[in-house]
């Protein structure tokens, strides 16, 4: 039941409508490109009122799962702690669109810099959008890392002195 939710909107079989297309492209490109400017106004437009976030973790291997547009308060809290972030999101596909609901997938290569120190992921990114009045807006996403150079945390653990894996 733990990804129910997110594993019955990702299985919906849709129609492809590619006038949309451009738009949904758009509003995912935008994703990446308004929080490495951490410019959360603009980010705010991208997400719907309600956000399922799944972002699981090479760490813990689990995720973190929060609604009510507060993936944006958790990346406005996260990022502005490193020196330079880099979100490149590749291979965008739209896997189908109806009028209203619309999904799609994607590659990510996630880097972060803290004091000389570099954190890189790899992996895929699942969608589901929702057509709204004010555009495609992504209301789930599902964060699916495959590498990482090493734990995020130990950037951390480094920022304040202690080598990593002493934790």
């Amino acid at each position: 039941m733990k990804h129910y939710i997110l594993a019955t909107l990702l299985a919906l079989p849709l129609p492809a409508v590619a006038g949309d297309e451009a738009a949904i492209l758009t509003t995912i490109q935008g994703i990446a490109t308004a929080a490495d400017a951490q410019d959360w106004s603009r980010l705010d437009m991208k997400f719907g009122d309600h956000v399922i976030l799944n972002q699981l973790s090479l760490e813990t291997d689990q995720g973190a799962r929060v609604q009510d547009r507060t993936v944006i308060g958790i990346w406005a809290e996260l990022l502005p702690r490193f020196d330079n972030t880099h979100h490149e999101i590749s291979q965008i596909e739209v896997l189908g669109v109806s009028s209203v609901v619309a999904r799609a997938t994607a590659r990510y290569h996630a880097t972060y810099d803290l004091h000389g120190q570099t954190w890189e992921q790899t992996g895929r990114l699942d969608y589901v959008l929702k057509n709204t009045d004010a555009g495609w807006r992504v209301v789930a996403l599902n964060t699916t890392p495959e590498w990482e150079n090493r734990r995020l945390s130990d950037l951390f653990l480094q920022d304040e002195g202690t080598p990593a894996g002493n934790s």
